[in-house]
């Protein structure tokens, strides 16, 4: 993918209208949504965007425990309000009913996605996790 520029083209996809902070944060969010819709799977999803959200918080300043954490949280979000995830199969093939007929009422993860977004932007935590400085100078020695 980055070889035939596939992760150029989604960084500047998912960044052409960010000015900021706040829109960084929201790419991220949004790139690792669609990833776990894609793929069903929150560590996948998360090991997959992790390198592109890394970039783009480079880029825009986001902390990286605050991307990390923008990641999980999404990606668990996702991943319950997925018709075609294993859970919500499970849950609609037990009761026999349909898939999508089970997602309004998956309000935990409906309320993630909502306070992720409110969280995002009023930037609320943004302080208060102190992260330790990165030194790459930093290794042990044998």
């Amino acid at each position: 993918m980055q070889y035939l520029g596939g992760i150029d083209w989604l960084l500047n996809s998912l960044t052409k209208h960010v000015r900021g902070r706040k829109g960084a944060e929201l790419s991220i969010a949004a790139l690792v949504t669609l990833l776990d819709l894609a793929t069903t799977n929150n560590t996948v999803s998360i090991i997959t965007a992790g390198p592109i959200a890394a970039d783009i918080s480079d880029k825009y300043g986001v902390s990286r425990v605050r991307s990390a954490s923008i990641l999980d949280l999404f990606s668990s979000a996702g991943n319950g309000i997925c018709p075609w995830a294993g859970q919500l199969l499970a849950a609609a093939g037990l009761a026999k009913i349909s898939p999508l007929s089970i997602v309004p009422f998956c309000t935990y993860s409906i309320l993630m996605f909502v306070f992720g977004v409110i969280f995002i932007l009023i930037g609320w935590s943004k302080g208060i996790v102190h992260e330790r400085p990165h030194h790459e100078d930093n290794k042990e020695t044998a």
